[in-house]
């Protein structure tokens, strides 16, 4: 892909100011300290959390271990190559391509991650595999423009789902409506960034 799918390294400070709102939708802001060249800058961002019911799904898959170092070239190649592969294929996705994570060590510089495409069950498509996420329970952020707020993103999103005192699930899903292989501008881009979570126990 011409841009990459995830900031790697983010040399930033997250400070999460939550607001006092009814529920756990309320609007929330990220404030972000980088410094760059020794000049520091500070951005905003307005989250809004979404709660989500999400149905059983499928999806082909390509998973692999690796270095921190390789994720944004494997998913980018991977990425291009199952849409290639499931085009060629006469395959019919049921939505837009996604990544998944299931492990992003810092400490040791290893991930878990894959690439993954829905698809109406029953879909094969070797090499890749194919998979069944239950049906579970999310929350998600929406994401428009660049993908410098990724890691962002999913630090809020960790720290909402610690708020909560939710037991999250595996993989973390990252899905792109609108990404490099739609368009080369990437302020037109569209993420979901998805973190599903086991129902609490009643």
């Amino acid at each position: 892909m011409r841009t990459s799918l995830r900031t790697l390294i983010l040399p930033v400070t997250l400070l999460l100011c939550f607001a006092c709102g009814k529920g756990g939708n309320a609007a929330e802001e990220v404030i972000s300290t980088s410094l760059e060249g020794g000049d520091s800058s500070i951005r905003t961002l307005q989250l809004e959390y979404l709660d989500l019911e999400l149905p059983e799904r499928q999806y082909l898959v390509f998973r692999q271990e690796l270095s921190l170092l390789d994720v944004n070239g494997f998913l980018g190649m991977a990425t291009e190559a199952l849409s290639v592969a499931a085009s060629t294929a006469g395959v019919v996705a049921t939505g837009p391509m996604t990544a998944f994570t299931y492990a992003w060590d810092t400490e040791r510089g290893w991930s878990d991650v894959a690439v993954a495409l829905p698809v109406e069950a029953g879909t094969t498509l070797p090499p890749y595999v194919t998979i069944t996420l239950p049906a579970t329970k999310a929350i998600a952020l929406n994401m428009n423009g660049s993908y410098s707020a990724l890691s962002a993103m999913h630090v809020a999103l960790s720290q909402e789902i610690n708020r909560r005192k939710l037991k999250p699930l595996l993989p973390s899903i990252e899905e792109y409506p609108v990404g490099p292989q739609q368009t080369a501008d990437e302020n037109e881009f569209v993420t979901r960034i998805l973190y599903q979570y086991e129902s609490p126990k009643k």
